[in-house]
């Protein structure tokens, strides 16, 4: 897309209407903004009663995500969601933007009867460039809808490792996918970002442009500076692939962390080894469980031998395919099947630390029995997601990232609790829960050196949690100069509630 697009009449009036501050908005009844998008487009403006309303409210991982806004506007270009933040910016409304809709945040892409949501859902178009270096993906496709795009071409992009994951909101924070320790954050793969700007202005923003500092921000910067629209993403050759999951009981428990820390300091020998650890406990059936990836085709790299040969699994997957859309295909019916629970992420950082793991296993199985054991269709899972120090400095091409985890420290645990269960009546426990683990392992781990670490992934942190106070000092205050530059009215930070914000 272009630098800067002409707007149509309806956008200019729109435009020339919007002068106020963010703190001087006089907003008016959401009905007015409802009225103003079905006034223009009427065939993607849909109300309480509509079926296509139902669906976009419902499409979320997470029940407690289905907000019931007032109206849902889901564009089908880039135009008209220009439009749309016109309106909006003008009228003072809050506004929720949707993406894929798995963060298990309420209000991170939702939004309740006081405001209006955007979906992108309307926005799946997928291009392959001529020379098949790129693909242009559009803001409202998940993983898996770009993996099959792909597998006639044998290419894949660096993206999530679950296909039920929307592009962008994945993207904006940084992204771990499992060819990390070759090509570092997915955010590290973006060629361009095309957004809107909260004056509906349309810019591309690539390393070497003059929008190079909003290219930086959305590398894990979160979503205050723009709605972005299309994504064009760097293409890698996969003609084969080996992923899979292996299941393991619970006797394997010591060996299976050892085998943990050992993958996550050594494991990135071979840069083409991924694995993701987690130990999962559902309705009380403990298992441990190491979801492994092989870029090519080998189901016994040296790598992942521990899990592969050592440790025998009651269950593998793990084999040869052709695509990632194959391994989507496998993986992903298991966890639809999960749609519609209540669900709550949150992380804690480490280093790579035998004893630090020792601590959050122990402490984590203990208070699930002590604690959780009442609520009904209780899953329970803690991840230990390796980050290596190949991991970071892959990702620093094209002047790095907001981020910028410091390498000295790698390689890294990123610890993620993730938590489904049925019953609202159940929140309550589940929200004690996280707030008391969080404080019971944090005080163990403080006294041992150098394990904690402050910076926390956007993607896997809680409402609760503060993701950008992790961030290098210097980098949040240019993120905050970056926002005022790109939405000096903080339109996105102040009408838009949902997700982490850049304050000042």
């Amino acid at each position: 897309m272009i630098a800067t697009s002409p707007l149509s009449a309806l956008s200019l009036c729109i435009a020339a209407a919007t002068a106020t501050s963010a703190t001087h908005y006089q907003p008016r009844d959401v009905s007015a903004a409802c009225s103003s998008l079905e006034q223009s487009w009427a065939n993607v403006t849909y109300y309480p009663g509509n079926s296509n309303y139902t669906e976009l409210n419902e499409d979320y991982f997470s029940a407690d995500s289905w907000l019931s806004p007032a109206c849902i506007f889901a564009p089908t270009t880039a135009e008209q969601m220009s439009g749309a933040v016109q309106i909006l910016a003008r009228t003072g409304v809050s506004f929720a933007m949707r993406g894929g809709g798995h963060m298990p945040i309420a209000n991170a892409a939702n939004i309740n009867s006081s405001g209006v949501l955007l979906s992108s859902s309307g926005m799946t178009q997928l291009q392959l460039s001529k020379d098949q270096s790129t693909i242009e993906i559009g803001a409202g496709n998940k993983w898996g809808q770009v993996y099959e795009y792909l597998e006639p071409f044998k290419l894949a992009v660096i993206g999530g490792r679950s296909g039920l994951v929307g592009v962008a909101g994945f993207i904006l924070g940084g992204g771990i996918s499992f060819f990390g320790n070759q090509y570092g954050w997915a955010s590290a793969n973006v060629a361009q970002f095309d957004c809107i700007l909260a004056n509906g202005d349309f810019v591309s923003a690539t390393p070497t442009n003059e929008y190079s500092d909003l290219y930086w921000a959305l590398r894990g910067g979160g979503n205050s500076f723009a709605i972005v629209t299309f994504l064009h993403l760097k293409t890698v050759s996969l003609p084969e692939v080996t992923i899979g999951q292996n299941t393991y009981n619970e006797s394997v428990s010591e060996e299976f962390l050892d085998y943990v820390i050992g993958f996550a300091h050594n494991g990135s020998g071979d840069s083409k080894a991924a694995l993701e650890p987690m130990v999962q406990s559902i309705n009380g059936q403990l298992t441990y469980n190491a979801i492994m990836f092989y870029d090519g085709a080998n189901t016994s790299p040296a790598a992942l031998l521990n899990f592969t040969d050592v440790m025998q699994p009651v269950n593998s997957t793990f084999e040869v395919r052709p695509s990632m859309y194959n391994w989507t295909q496998a993986a992903d019916p298991g966890r639809e099947a999960l749609r519609g629970l209540r669900a709550r992420f949150q992380v804690i950082t480490i280093t790579a630390d035998r004893a630090a793991v020792q601590v959050l296993h122990d402490t984590f199985l203990e208070m699930l029995e002590s604690t959780l054991a009442n609520v009904e269709n209780l899953v329970a899972a803690l991840v230990f997601v390796p980050i290596t120090e190949k991991f970071l400095t892959a990702s620093t091409i094209n002047g790095g990232d907001p981020m910028d985890v410091d390498t000295a420290s790698a390689p890294y645990l990123f610890v993620e609790q993730t938590f489904l269960w049925s019953n609202a009546s159940d929140s309550a426990k589940i929200d004690s829960f996280l707030e008391t683990y969080n404080a019971n392992v944090t005080a163990q781990l403080s006294v041992m050196d150098n394990v904690l670490s402050p910076y926390l992934y956007l993607n896997y942190a809680d409402s609760t949690q503060d993701v950008f106070k992790g961030y290098p000092q210097d980098n949040v205050l240019k993120l905050q100069s970056i926002r005022n530059k790109y939405d000096p009215n903080m339109t996105f930070t102040n009408q838009m509630p949902g997700g982490w914000k850049i304050h000042e």
